[in-house]
């Protein structure tokens, strides 16, 4: 299963290399077919090591831009096309100018779009203090769920950053799924730890369809060496720790 993180979606001319134009955005759709997949499907079959070496895939979208309800969750809703997708939303930012405000998010949450956290303010939670990270993952998802009237179990880290303090801070606070962004299919080196292919505009429509045919073709050397040693995931513990 391959999980693709997206951010906002505008018309033309992206203003960073974060944004993609709603043309590069349907020529990725075309692409997927009719592999994409629902979010509860992801949570239901995510723990099956079987899902990790399918070609089905996931659409997730990050920083609650405006362009997730006027045009993925419209599209969603019109034409049924796409099944669904998870909306990690930095609290702090919601009603600001380009972003969505309570009222579309809570729509989206009613109607089959799964919301998660992107903590408060955005920040790069391995720099922060303590206090600081436990306002990001703890406060970010009593907001989110007084709003929604239900858990919220996902969670996002700001820039894709973590490390093993950031990952127990948000496991403590009662987060059970986390993502970040790397090459490759969904399973990170951990149960819990989830990782995404974040799509730029420097990648092209033929960039897209090789990760699509192997997603691990894409990754660098030293990942093929460890993992064929066996030693991938005791790198990753040293390096995140």
């Amino acid at each position: 299963m391959i999980v693709l993180n997206y951010h906002e979606l505008v018309s033309a001319s992206p203003s960073n290399a974060w944004c993609l134009t709603h043309k590069a955005f349907d020529a990725h759709l075309a692409l997927c077919g009719g592999t994409l997949v629902s979010p509860r499907t992801f949570l239901e079959t995510c723990d099956d090591p079987k899902a990790s070496r399918t070609s089905e895939v996931l659409l997730t979208f990050d920083d609650g831009f405006l362009s997730d309800y006027t045009h993925v969750y419209a599209r969603y809703a019109a034409t049924g096309k796409i099944p669904g997708f998870m909306s990690f939303i930095p609290v702090d930012f919601v009603g600001a100018p380009g972003r969505m405000n309570w009222q579309m998010i809570e729509e989206l949450s009613r109607n089959g779009i799964t919301v998660g956290s992107h903590g408060m303010a955005h920040l790069d939670l391995t720099t922060v203090s303590d206090a600081q990270l436990e306002r990001e993952v703890s406060v970010s998802k009593a907001v989110l769920e007084d709003r929604l009237g239900q858990q919220v179990a996902l969670f996002a880290f700001p820039y894709g950053r973590f490390s093993q303090r950031v990952w127990e801070a948000a496991l403590r606070a009662g987060y059970t799924r986390l993502f970040t962004i790397q090459l490759g299919n969904h399973r990170g080196f951990e149960s819990f730890l989830y990782s995404r292919l974040c799509l730029t505009n420097g990648m092209d429509a033929e960039y897209m369809r090789q990760h699509l045919l192997d997603p691990d073709a894409m990754r660098g050397l030293a990942w093929k060496i460890s993992t064929r040693l066996g030693l991938y995931r005791s790198l990753m513990r040293v390096r995140y720790r």
